[in-house]
């Protein structure tokens, strides 16, 4: 098996792109560019890939963008389109693979590019989220930090430019190698790449959903509501088993469930007084990220 670590840089809306509410619905991030690097059984980057894609729906480069890219106006202009751009890298991830990101925001916007372009939005791949194995393995701060914090808790060189989408790729890898490293100190090598498959979860599945609660007159209230509520499982749609009831905790309420098919499942919901002295919530159910993938 590889490991594919990828990164994507995407642009949005904003106001310069007039497009139709159904568009901007189904595609609210248009990929601008793919960057990969692959690494082999021992964790070695034996290769990388690099495209640019020129935008159809949004080709006015956003000023946040911009910003957070370091990006120009005429860089939109050129690349090749984003089917071609998906053929390549998924002809160059190869057959057996499992996808690594730096947070868990690149493979939704990936299928959503898919799938809009008329490809199976389907990844059907085993999907590892590194910065979440940084925080459980390595720091356990229970913080979402980014790559370059990573980098200097690890003491890895930060020779490369940032924000563009092969090099944050190549740094993600590094990190990879470094939370390995430190695993095989304290288990057999076997071990510590067994590891990775127990924190990789299932891109293809659907693993949270928001609603809005009707407005309550009491805090009080919303938590007698919740607590009369059947909640299902993002998943699959199945009838949740309530492991810890519904809790305040500060202004919000959490609450702990378990899935037949998926494992645990949290909620979460946060509170909000409106104007009328009522209170609002949106309630959060998201399946458990830290159940081995053989549960899943």
């Amino acid at each position: 098996m590889h490991f594919i670590v990828f990164d994507l840089e995407w642009n949005i809306p904003g106001r310069a792109n007039r497009v139709s509410d159904e568009d901007r619905q189904a595609l609210p991030f248009e990929i601008i560019e793919i960057g990969a690097v692959k690494l082999n059984e021992n964790l070695e980057i034996i290769n990388k890939f690099s495209v640019t894609v020129r935008p159809k729906l949004y080709p006015i480069l956003s000023g946040h963008v911009a910003a957070v890219t370091r990006r120009l106006q005429q860089s939109m202009r050129t690349g090749v389109p984003f089917e071609d751009a998906a053929r390549d890298f998924l002809d160059w991830c190869g057959d057996d693979y499992m996808l690594c990101t730096w947070s868990e925001s690149d493979p939704p916007v990936l299928k959503q590019n898919l799938a809009y372009y008329g490809f199976s939005e389907e990844l059907q791949a085993p999907c590892l989220d590194v910065q979440y194995l940084f925080d459980e393995v390595i720091e356990q701060a229970g913080i979402q930090r980014s790559v370059e914090y990573a980098l200097d808790f690890l003491d890895i060189e930060k020779s490369r430019p940032f924000h563009q989408a092969v090099q944050d790729a190549w740094y993600t890898g590094r990190i990879l190698q470094a939370i390995v490293k430190v695993t095989e100190a304290e288990k057999a090598v076997d071990q510590a790449r067994l590891c990775l498959h127990d924190y990789a979860y299932d891109p293809d599945l659907v693993r949270s959903y928001q609603q809005k609660l009707e407005p309550l007159d009491t805090v009080a209230r919303i938590q007698q509501h919740l607590l009369e509520t059947e909640l299902v499982c993002p998943a699959c749609g199945l009838a949740l088993e309530r492991v810890i009831d519904w809790e305040k905790k500060g202004s919000k309420f959490t609450a702990s469930f378990r899935c037949p098919e998926h494992g645990s499942v949290s909620g979460r919901t946060r509170l909000r007084k409106l104007p009328s002295e009522s209170f609002s919530a949106y309630l959060t159910m998201r399946l458990d990220r830290s159940r081995p993938l053989t549960e899943v």
